[in-house]
């Protein structure tokens, strides 16, 4: 369910998080209401890796983005990330960019068999007044 911050934080605008309602520019949002935008998105796409579950893993998938990876490909990705990185674990924002229409997250993504520092980069972007995940990638 969606829930509204506060109109003392945005005095000037009402902005729904993290329904993917969208009304205002992604420059004008702070760090917090990014982060509320694209947690619960991003607990779905890596519980998705975790659980081996597609559709979890692409439910808030832009159709562009969704259209470059079938659930075939998914189970190959994570066949190979498992055997070298095991299981997702904890996650750590390491920063946040902003456009007009879209922003990504760059993170920390700890898994449960390496010690290796792997890379989580997501990005949401606008698309008919709402919020999806259109680019993800780790490494």
């Amino acid at each position: 369910m969606a829930k509204l911050l506060s109109d003392k934080a945005w005095p000037w605008r009402r902005v729904l998080v993290p329904s993917r309602m969208y009304s205002m520019s992604c420059m004008e949002l702070d760090d917090q209401a990014v982060l509320n935008v694209i947690e619960p998105m991003m607990d779905d796409v890596m519980s998705g890796v975790s659980h081996r579950d597609y559709a979890r893993h692409s439910q808030h998938f832009s159709v562009d983005l969704k259209s470059t990876l079938t659930s075939e490909d998914f189970l190959a990705q994570c066949d190979k990330r498992e055997s070298l990185w095991g299981r997702p674990g904890q996650r750590d924002v390491v920063s946040i960019f902003r456009k007009e229409k879209s922003f990504s997250v760059v993170w920390h993504q700890h898994f449960d068999k390496t010690e290796d520092q792997v890379l989580a980069v997501t990005t949401i972007a606008v698309k008919g007044g709402r919020y999806f995940v259109d680019g993800f990638f780790l490494q």
